[in-house]
């Protein structure tokens, strides 16, 4: 069983990625954390979730979510969010979870004070769900998707067909 861990302000202590590579790709279960829940915590990351089987609770400051096969969720950097299971089945998720300078480069460049901090500091857009009936929603699930294929099997050019698809 696993959970996770977080300094005493519930920052997660985990790496999102590295120097290198700023994007973590991390296939997840609900039922292998500590009595089917992940705890509260937020990160400066920005977070895709996409459900691959079953339903999950997901939580995301003070909006709850129901996520079942085949949706997903943006969770926008610094959100606090936690997890549960529901209706004590497995849910079998994909989390990417990348820092947004991964999209905007170099600091207070155009892209980071024009576009993304725009989204990044913006209280009212901590989540979205991407539905199952919104076209749009359905090709960032899509994108997500061809990240998760890119992950298990990684071509030479990986890093950079990631960083094309985000």
């Amino acid at each position: 069983m696993v959970q996770i861990h977080t300094e005493k302000n519930q920052k997660e202590i985990k790496r999102h990625g590295n120097y290198e590579f700023p994007v973590n790709i991390s296939p997840e279960s609900i039922q292998s954390y500590e009595q089917g829940y992940f705890l509260w915590h937020w990160h400066p990351e920005i977070e895709l979730t996409w459900i691959i089987s079953g339903q999950m609770e997901y939580y995301v400051n003070d909006q709850k979510y129901l996520l079942s096969e085949g949706e997903g969720l943006f969770g926008n950097s610094n959100t606090l969010h936690s997890g549960y299971m529901k209706d004590g089945q497995d849910c079998d998720y994909l989390s990417v979870t990348f820092h947004p300078r991964f999209i905007y480069g170099y600091e207070n460049s155009l892209l980071q004070t024009k576009y993304v901090d725009f989204i990044t500091s913006n209280e009212l857009w901590h989540s979205l769900k991407f539905e199952k009936d919104v076209t749009w929603h359905q090709d960032i699930i899509r994108q997500i998707q061809d990240i998760c294929q890119l992950a298990q099997e990684p071509p030479e050019d990986y890093e950079l067909q990631v960083h094309m698809i985000l």
